[in-house]
């Protein structure tokens, strides 16, 4: 690694459950992340949103940036049967195949921001 290349972002992501103690960080090693290019922002709704990984590239990461949990899982994912990513909470996956599929859904009427960022 260069002397000058000190930014820790891309080996650390907060992936996380809960607060204080509870709290997960998971680890990217810096020589599997390439170039970061953001998403324009989704409105999660009861409606199940798809989201695939871009061409080229191989990790992404969420953002649940509203104020409602959504919910992640398969095509058929629903407020209970899918996985809870909270306000704030961030989901990386990585080394991704090319068809890496995921759905997101809010529960009810409620509404929630999802931000989007992958690296080549």
């Amino acid at each position: 690694m260069p002397p000058d290349d000190f930014s820790l972002e891309p080996l650390i992501n907060q992936s996380s459950q809960g607060d204080g103690l509870n709290r997960r960080i998971a680890f990217v090693p810096i020589d599997l992340c390439g170039a970061a290019s953001h998403r324009t922002p989704l409105t999660i709704n009861n409606t199940a949103q798809e989201v695939t990984i871009g061409t080229g590239k191989r990790t992404i990461e969420f953002m649940n940036t509203g104020n409602n949990v959504i919910y992640y899982g398969g095509s058929g994912v629903t407020s209970t049967n899918g996985i809870q990513l909270f306000t704030n909470q961030v989901k990386p996956f990585s080394n991704v195949k090319d068809t890496f599929a995921i759905y997101f859904v809010t529960d009810g009427v409620e509404t929630s921001t999802l931000r989007i960022c992958e690296f080549a």
